[in-house]
């Protein structure tokens, strides 16, 4: 029996810089957050599928798409956050990289048993 699937985590949030909240209009409470979707073989990580990223108010806690903003430095921040800072965790790839190291151990066998 083979368990897989899809799950998630959560990527680190940072604070954006500039612009106001669409909802309350507070200044700098804005805040990029997201999370990857990956799939995975009896709970392991095999590789990352997509990403998700939004921006949370911390003051009235709305949650915001990039097209719902009205502030362009707020856009700006946010575009600069979303293809710079977030980034793949690096055991999205866990079960690719036991894949190889298996295959590796089973290829060098005959020759570690003679």
């Amino acid at each position: 029996m083979i368990i897989f699937g899809t799950n998630s985590s959560t990527i680190h949030p940072e604070k954006l810089d500039g612009g106001s909240c669409p909802f309350c209009k507070t200044k700098n409470q804005m805040w990029i957050q997201g999370y990857r979707k990956y799939f995975h073989v009896f709970w392991i990580p095999c590789f990352p599928l997509w990403r998700k990223v939004y921006s949370v108010c911390s003051h009235c806690k709305g949650v915001f798409e990039k097209q719902e903003f009205q502030s362009k430095e707020l856009i700006t921040s946010f575009e600069y956050f979303e293809n710079n800072k977030i980034k793949i965790p690096w055991y999205h790839f866990t079960g690719i990289i036991l894949f190889v190291v298996l295959i590796t151990f089973i290829s060098f066998l005959p020759i570690l048993t003679k």
